[in-house]
């Protein structure tokens, strides 16, 4: 059974660099500090995944997206749609771990709408690392006891923020001049073309 912490305590882990297990709107997740190239490892050894496939990462709020100023045209829709389940691919911007880019030189980011999830982000002030909290080929995790069965080592505990839906985020980049959407989540295909569209005054 995964240790129960408190917010100010997982918090406190990620700063000293340890991995925590937390929920958002979608599912739970793996959270470390997307800086940190060695919790950043340690987060890959509790899923066992293997080295080469990115990590989706979250942050405070829009403004800290706009503040690195990624060369995107997105930006327009983290206003709409966040905070929420919508993941933005966008370049890869300054102090990110490589392991999380897989040297792509792009990275899916996000703000939670889940309170716990805005509360980490918002108190650790940095970007997180948040990948679903199962090992790499298993079922994504929606409760803390789904959490505690998912045989995740290595860890420093978990917030338990009650059940959450599941899901997968809706996953939105921008290819050779045009919006594609790689996954439709809660946030459906229509919706973010119909926000593209006014952006863009279609």
């Amino acid at each position: 059974m995964l240790k129960r912490l408190t917010e100010a305590e997982a918090i406190e882990a990620l700063r000293q660099g340890g991995v925590v297990v937390f929920p958002t709107e979608t599912r739970y997740c793996l959270g470390c500090r997307a800086a940190d190239p060695e919790a950043v490892a340690r987060l890959q050894s509790a899923k066992q995944r293997p080295d080469g496939k990115p990590l989706p990462v979250l942050l405070p709020n829009v403004r800290s997206l706009e503040r690195f100023e990624p060369e995107t045209p997105l930006l327009g829709l983290a206003d709409a749609f966040w905070p929420g389940p919508l993941t933005l691919i966008v370049p890869a911007f300054p102090g990110l771990a490589s392991a999380v880019t897989a040297d792509t030189n792009m990275v899916g980011v996000r703000v939670s709408g889940h309170p716990v999830a805005v509360r980490l982000a918002a108190g650790l002030g940095e970007p997180l690392v948040a990948t679903s909290a199962n090992r790499s080929g298993e079922a994504p995790t929606s409760t803390a006891a789904a959490c505690d069965a998912a045989g995740l080592e290595g860890v420093s505990g978990i917030v338990d923020g009650g059940e959450v839906s599941g899901v997968r985020s809706t996953v939105v980049g921008f290819v050779e001049g045009d919006l594609r959407i790689f996954q439709e989540g809660p946030i459906s295909a229509e919706r973010v073309r119909a926000e593209w569209a006014r952006l863009r005054g279609d």
